[in-house]
């Protein structure tokens, strides 16, 4: 079992902000929940989350999912252009009916902006993760200098940020796809993008590490067991986004039960096919289970089952 206490590459909170698209599944839900008990735990600070699939509902909906831990205030900045219309929404607003504070998606800043503006206030380096779309991230890249800060994206992220954590690729054969880079045309550019400009080192969490790793479900306590029974999953789901989200809290991948693979990452920008080419000294990782799918369950399970109150200090 992980010990995440026991890590001593961390001395104190690392500072997160977190991507998702919120959108077709609901192990975003079980991610967040992750992330916002680690934030209770001082395990993490959670600076921002940034949605990058757009409906009516995601923002009142992760608000919600804040709200049920007393984090309401942690800003949730929105892509706009991904906008997602004539969707169906299968938890989001459900989640949203949960909001207390009135919140909609006009309270949001554009997640970029978001992201530019808290990476400049930050005295140490932060951890980005996202298990949905990375446009956002190449937003982030190539934005200019501004009120926030002097420097332009890519040598924001550079100074501020230490790792990238992505859920996205399938790296258990010679290529692959995987519907975070091929889903369209801007995340096959995104991905692309990040793999050929990013800065800092890149650690992606493929396609088949989750795919038989099942929690979640109706039984989870508070929103997100609504999540999982309002998606029609009540007996959990591949855990892609919470085992990405609780490898960034553990922080290190032989504790988090990984193999660290490296070398060069690139994804085709025309159909978000992903390859790899291995070198030791390389800046871009994908991780390797060296557990069996149960330890990971297990874990995983644990944290979402126990109630907010049971992760304080």
């Amino acid at each position: 079992m992980i010990d995440e206490e026991k890590n001593a590459a961390r001395t104190g909170p690392v500072p997160v902000l977190f991507g998702t698209d919120w959108w077709t599944d609901c192990d975003d839900v079980a991610a967040l929940d992750i992330l916002l008990k680690a934030h209770r735990r001082g395990r993490i600070d959670l600076k921002a989350i940034g949605v990058n699939s757009v409906m009516p509902c995601s923002a009142p909906s992760v608000k919600a999912v804040c709200e049920q831990y007393g984090l309401g205030s942690i800003p949730i900045g929105l892509d706009r252009r991904a906008v997602r219309r004539g969707v169906l929404c299968l938890y989001q607003k459900k989640l949203a009916s949960f909001c207390k504070s009135g919140f909609t998606n006009a309270d949001c800043p554009e997640a970029f902006k978001l992201y530019r503006s808290v990476l400049a206030a930050l005295p140490e380096r932060a951890v980005i993760v996202d298990v949905g779309f990375p446009q956002i991230i190449m937003e982030l890249l190539q934005s200019p200098s501004d009120a926030y800060s002097d420097l332009n994206g890519t040598e924001l992220v550079k100074s501020k940020v230490s790792e990238i954590v992505l859920m996205g690729g399938r790296w258990d054969r010679k290529s692959g796809m995987e519907y975070n880079f091929f889903a369209y045309p801007l995340n096959r550019t995104a991905a692309a993008y990040l793999c050929g400009h990013c800065p800092v080192p890149l650690t992606f969490l493929g396609y088949e590490v989750g795919k038989d790793v099942v929690t979640g479900g109706k039984a989870v306590p508070g929103l997100t067991g609504i999540a999982y029974a309002a998606h029609r999953s009540p007996k959990g789901r591949p855990s892609w986004d919470p085992m990405t989200a609780l490898y960034a809290v553990v922080g290190d991948a032989e504790a988090a039960g990984y193999q660290k693979v490296r070398g060069k990452a690139s994804v085709n920008p025309r159909t978000g096919r992903n390859s790899f080419r291995p070198d030791p000294n390389g800046s871009h990782a994908y991780l390797v289970k060296t557990k069996e799918d149960g330890f990971y369950q297990e874990m995983i399970q644990r944290i979402l089952m126990a109630p907010a109150e049971e992760n304080d200090e």
